[in-house]
């Protein structure tokens, strides 16, 4: 009996889940440099909460992380839909 992770079907399951990875991956560090180049250093964890989040994310979901100070790298794990948006501290968007 074959494992479904070496079939071809398999493969291509998980070089899907490999390119949602660096898409996040990628998108996630535009938005930080992005920022951080007009002076916004602190960030809003955000995504969804539902069924399919993790406990780890969805005690993050709404933190705001000052970047360089203890700031996660997103996305935390395979299949993660959370990303970073700016955290207007003290002020008005």
């Amino acid at each position: 009996m074959s494992d479904y992770w070496s079939t071809m079907g398999g493969i291509g399951v998980r070089l899907e889940m490999l390119g949602h990875q660096i898409e996040y991956s990628t998108f996630n560090r535009a938005i930080v440099i992005t920022a951080s180049s007009i002076g916004r250093f602190d960030f809003m964890m955000i995504g969804p909460d539902d069924e399919r989040t993790c406990a780890w994310c969805g005690e993050h979901i709404g933190r705001v992380y000052r970047m360089g100070r203890f700031m996660p790298e997103l996305p935390k794990h395979i299949g993660c839909r959370h990303f970073w948006d700016i955290a207007y501290v003290g002020e008005r968007k």
